[in-house]
């Protein structure tokens, strides 16, 4: 099975739209196809994406899914940092990517500009090579 980290606007997106992309990925999650992983820091970011509102709801749904969340330990911290350092990426995404490197998986889902510096560590994908990697 395909272990991806999926950047934080992936999963406001796959919780949020009825696109049928997302539909997808959703379910090749859901039947273990593909091994879905976020930071932690990525539930912080989706309560400024989502809202106060909303927010509630989205975590109860993202916290029933086969998504895993992976907690943020002090090696992590520290390769963020340095990633923040060296590669200027803000901190957030300096957070997720450490996060994808330290656990040991190939790629990660984003659009975000910031994880092509590190392509080097982990490997940014689109969503339609996310749902390729699913089949």
């Amino acid at each position: 099975m395909n272990k991806i980290l999926i950047d934080t606007m992936h999963i406001h997106d796959l919780l949020t739209t009825q696109d049928s992309s997302y539909v997808k990925l959703s379910q090749a999650i859901d039947d273990e196809k593909i091994k879905g992983v976020i930071s932690v820091t990525t539930l912080s970011e989706l309560l400024i994406f989502l809202g106060q509102d909303i927010y509630k709801k989205k975590l109860n749904e993202l916290l029933s899914s086969n998504i895993e969340i992976v907690d943020t330990d002090r090696t992590m911290a520290i390769r963020a940092g340095e990633l923040h350092m060296i590669y200027k990426i803000p901190l957030g995404d300096s957070l997720i990517a450490a996060t994808g490197i330290i656990e040991n998986i190939k790629h990660v889902l984003t659009d975000d500009a910031h994880f092509d510096l590190v392509q080097n560590f982990i490997k940014p994908i689109n969503l339609k090579t996310a749902l390729k990697m699913g089949r």
